[in-house]
């Protein structure tokens, strides 16, 4: 391709997907420190006071079901640290979710309500789907596409036939319209490599949901002793195994225990019938095939610690600052366009 298919490849991909990538930017860097950030905004909601005896998960189920009457548990996520909760997901008979925040210390529900009341976990969900089902993540794989685009067809244009150093240099001399083109034009260049594979993971990420059949098995009303009789006898096929947590669906209770042998984000799967809890299934870590569990550490900077996590968070902030100088050099030459002068035919 030439270096003008190269900028009109790139034009057309930023300009379409410009809001949808400064979006996904600012949640995705949101969710790199989602505890620590829940913590600091609302310590009053996410964080355990520790004053009393450790609940188990079938209470904290039925803390968050008195909370909220006519709600059913989708999903329980156990604490992560000492000083966090335990985290609910509920719904009711209309399929509206709703949250619940109960804190480990005593049973005690610090924060109860739907998104508003969360804003870490409606950041979660406008990163993945947008708040909006399937059309939110067609819009996410398409914006995942997009930023891939962006980054090799940048690459592509800018690529020199000698002395890249050179051609990567920042005269900061020049006009501060030359200086933001050659500052967009470096920071691309250098984050390209780190956006190519957080846009393809991201993209595998949300693929099979986009793919699957859709249809969401009903909860079943399960009671706190179904939930612990369940979670303990997963708990010995796996002994030892932190809870991450549960899943409640149709007939069966999914627990998932965390697996750091394997990576950060990976679990070991034991699936409980119900509602006479048995065990139906067992699927440790290092035997699955799920692609989730090999992707979602690499898609989050994970696979490499916490250097990681801090490198990710500046190739978002990376990508916070593309997608707001990219359309703004595509405004400075379509005002200077519209402001020359118009050559009068003789």
């Amino acid at each position: 391709m030439s270096r003008l298919q190269w900028l009109r490849l790139h034009r057309y991909a930023g300009l379409t997907m410009a809001l949808f990538l400064l979006v996904q930017a600012l949640t995705g860097a949101l969710l790199l420190y989602r505890g620590p950030i829940e913590r600091l905004l609302d310590p009053a909601g996410q964080t355990s006071r520790g004053r009393a005896a450790l609940i188990s998960a079938g209470e904290a189920a039925r803390a968050a079901n008195s909370a909220m009457p006519g709600t059913h548990l989708l999903r329980l996520f156990a604490p992560d640290t000492d000083r966090a909760t335990w985290f609910a997901h509920m719904s009711d008979a209309d399929g509206r979710r709703t949250y619940a925040s109960i804190d480990p210390a005593g049973g005690a529900v610090l924060r109860a309500g739907d998104l508003t009341r969360f804003p870490l976990e409606a950041a979660l969900q406008i990163h993945y789907r947008l708040l909006t089902g399937r059309a939110g993540m067609m819009v996410i794989a398409l914006n995942g596409l997009a930023l891939a685009i962006m980054a090799v067809s940048g690459v592509g244009y800018w690529w020199p036939r000698r002395n890249p150093a050179k051609a990567l240099a920042i005269r900061w001399k020049l006009s501060p319209r030359l200086v933001l083109r050659q500052v967009h034009r470096t920071l691309g260049v250098i984050a390209s490599g780190f956006l190519i594979l957080i846009s393809c993971t991201g993209f595998l990420l949300v693929f099979p949901d986009l793919v699957g059949s859709g249809v969401s098995v009903p909860p079943a009303n399960i009671s706190a002793l179904q939930i612990d009789r369940s979670v303990t006898l997963a708990q010995g096929i796996f002994p030892g195994a932190a809870l991450r947590d549960i899943r409640v669906g149709g007939d069966r209770l999914t627990v998932n225990f965390h697996a750091p042998d394997r990576n950060g984000r990976a679990v070991d799967v034991v699936a409980v019938a119900l509602p006479s809890p048995h065990i139906l299934s067992a699927m440790p870590a290092s035997r699955s095939r799920a692609l989730w569990m090999v992707l979602l550490p690499i898609h989050t900077g994970e696979f490499i610690g916490l250097t990681g996590s801090a490198l990710w968070l500046l190739v978002a902030l990376s990508l916070i600052a593309l997608a707001l100088t990219g359309p703004l050099m595509w405004w400075h030459v379509a005002t200077q366009r519209r402001r020359a002068p118009r050559k009068v035919p003789t």
